[in-house]
């Protein structure tokens, strides 16, 4: 049985980074491990960790919780309300000695597509049996392009060496992960904040199995 599900980019996840590389500096941590069982399912666990100060960020304009995209038990909860399919099994945080701060959600949905939607990651995928390819894609960042270059220099200042990573479980072992590597069961993607900002073409990520 051949499954074909194609979703289009969202601007949401670009505007997370945009937003935590304005926001939490060079601490910045973003993990998104992602995988696909061969029933169609899918889950996902988010981390993310930030500076104390951070997390206060915006609170004296008004809003308990300033940040445009999930970070309270409540906020991925509501998540779920916009779109149907997707379950919260597990919320937790923690501050560490240093003061810094992190969040972990454990997410499960009735689809990859479903998934994609909810963390606003635009996921093309195809399966054939024990086969198929995912492929994501990396659009260029308008907000951070039309910023004026004192702006962009502040924004590359703050970014530092703050990465991305992503990885991707299919339902059996990947064959190739493109760019990235392949460790064991998962192919791993690790991104310098920077490149995705600089790029000047679109970048891809694949995967084969």
């Amino acid at each position: 049985m051949s499954v074909s599900a194609s979703v289009k980019i969202n601007k949401l996840f670009i505007s997370l980074i945009i937003f935590s590389v304005l926001f939490f500096s060079s601490c910045l941590d973003i993990e998104t491990d992602i995988s696909l069982e061969a029933d169609g399912s899918a889950a996902a666990v988010l981390t993310y960790r930030f500076s104390s100060e951070a997390a206060d960020f915006g609170r004296g304009f008004g809003s308990d919780e300033p940040w445009p995209f999930p970070l309270t038990e409540e906020d991925f909860l509501t998540q779920t309300l916009r779109y149907p399919g997707v379950e919260v099994l597990r919320y937790r945080n923690w501050t560490d000695s240093d003061g810094s701060e992190g969040i972990e959600v454990k997410l499960k949905a009735d689809s990859l597509e479903s998934l994609s939607d909810y963390l606003g990651l635009g996921m093309a995928v195809r399966t054939d049996g024990d086969t198929g390819s995912m492929r994501i894609e990396f659009p260029f960042s308008e907000n951070y392009r039309e910023a004026d270059s004192r702006l962009r220099e502040s924004i590359d200042r703050i970014i530092g060496d703050s990465v991305l990573r992503m990885s991707f479980s299919p339902p059996s072992s990947p064959k190739t992960g493109n760019p990235g590597i392949v460790d064991g069961g998962k192919a791993v993607l690790e991104l310098s904040l920077k490149d995705i900002l600089h790029q000047e073409e679109a970048i891809f990520w694949s995967v084969d199995w």
